[in-house]
Parts: structure tokens; sequence; C-alpha cells
């Protein structure tokens, strides 16, 4: 569940962060990016080996080795961020090949029960992953740049803006996706005793934290940050963005939780 989750959220930075522009960003905020995603990829890929009894550890060759490439791809990103003005298409690969990397790490840290290649649930699963990690990496990264201007004083009101509008997407259709899967899984998996929405009242707590906080929560403090970028009120957008990463993160912890105890993401 914690793999999954750290996986996630590391792919997301990367992924998040190559969407902005590096003209209009400091090069120092990249290379921030780029050594937190590795202390996550490299702390989640080695701690089986450090502690092979936990509970919450991957096994296997490939997300081993996806793990490895996740922290490959930050390092490059750290290398390469002075020069991600002159080279924005290799800047733009090497976090791609690393949020890639990422997610399919993640997805194999966490499989579904009995899921089936090619199935319902495989399929439900690798798009909750993907939108997992953008409103993951996308409030990370919003925060993250907020505080950056205490220090990057040159830096435009225009990164933290795509990053709040990329927030508010990710918000949106991460919830989205939450009413579309309780409908499928309603219609697929049935509604019976048996049943996953049966199973999932019995799971409310769960279940709140994960609509409350990760998807109604944070869709607040999103619309909140997206105002006060209007009103170009960086650090009054930063301090929203701190909670509205805890309540993000809370959510995603659930959502994890969910599909390891439920087979199902919501």
């Amino acid at each position: 569940m914690v793999s999954a989750f750290l996986y996630s959220l590391a792919a997301g930075m990367l992924g998040i962060v190559a969407t902005g522009r590096p003209d209009q960003i400091a090069w120092r905020f990249y290379q921030t990016i780029g050594l937190i995603a590795f202390a996550i990829a490299g702390g989640v890929t080695v701690w089986p080996f450090l502690a092979p009894d936990a509970e919450a550890t991957i096994v296997g060759t490939w997300p081993f080795m996806l793990g490895v490439a996740v922290g490959v791809a930050s390092i490059a990103l750290v290398l390469i961020s002075p020069m991600a003005k002159r080279v924005p298409g290799l800047f733009r690969v090497v976090c791609g090949l690393g949020a890639t990397a990422g997610l399919v790490a993640a997805y194999l840290a966490e499989p579904l029960p009995g899921a089936q290649p090619g199935g319902l649930q495989v399929s439900m699963l690798v798009i909750s992953q993907v939108l997992g990690a953008a409103l993951l990496g996308s409030i990370t990264v919003a925060w993250l740049l907020g505080h950056a201007y205490l220090t990057a004083t040159k830096m435009t009101i225009a990164p933290l803006r795509h990053f709040s509008r990329m927030l508010l997407w990710s918000v949106g259709l991460r919830a989205g996706f939450a009413v579309v899967s309780l409908l499928v899984a309603w219609l697929a998996l049935g509604s019976g005793e048996a049943g996953l929405i049966a199973h999932l009242g019995g799971a409310w707590i769960v279940l709140s934290l994960r609509v409350g906080l990760g998807l109604v929560g944070v869709g607040v403090f999103a619309y909140m940050v997206a105002d006060c970028v209007r009103l170009r009120a960086t650090q009054s957008a930063t301090g929203i963005l701190y909670f509205g990463s805890l309540f993000a993160y809370v959510g995603e912890l659930a959502h994890q939780y969910m599909i390891v105890n439920y087979g199902w993401p919501i």
C-alpha cells in the first residue's frame, strides 16, 4: 500500500513538472523536484532489502528495476536542470520516462487481488493510478513552487497559475473517476451482500477519508488556491496548498487501502 503510494507520488511529481515551461521556472526548483523524487523512489526501492520482513515491501525483479529507473531519471533531472531552458525536449523526455517507470512500479507493487490481464479491474486500476499520480504530483509541485517564490523572486506568477490549473483539472478528473468507478462497481460487481457496495458500507471511515478529505476537501482547497493565484497572493496559496497536500495524501492512502482490501479503485 505504502509502496504504491510513494511510487505514484514520485511519478506524479516528475510527470507534472514536465508540463511547465523551463524558461519561466528557476532551474534550482527542478533540482529540488529531482532530489525529492530520487529520495522517495530510492527509499521505497531499497527498503525491502533493509527490512525484508516488513509488511509494505515490494518483491520481484521488475519493481526493483523500475524503481532504479525512477531514481536514475531523477538524478538525470538534477544534472540537466541548469540546461533545461536550452534543451526543454530532453528535460521533458527524462521526466516522462521517470514518470512512466514510477507508474508501472506503483501498479506492480500493488496488483489487484485476483485480477485478470486485460480485465475490467486492471483497466480501472491503471486509470486510477494515472489520475492519482497526477493529483499527488500537481499538489506537491504546486506547494513546492509556492515555497520557491521566497528565494526565486524573479519568477512570474505564470508557473504557479499553470500548476494550480493542473491541480484543478486533476481533482475534477479524480472525482469524476470515483463516481464512474462506483457506478461500474454497482453494475458489474453487483449490489447484493457479496457485492463491493455492500462491503464499502462497513468501511465508512476509510470511505469518508477517501471522499471527504481526498476529493471534496482537496477540491475546495484547489478552488481557494486558484483564487489566491488570481490575486497574485503566492504565499496565501502556498499555505492553503500545505493543508491541501495533507488531505490529498490521506485520501490517496485511503484509496490504496481500498484496493488492497476490496480489490477495486475508487
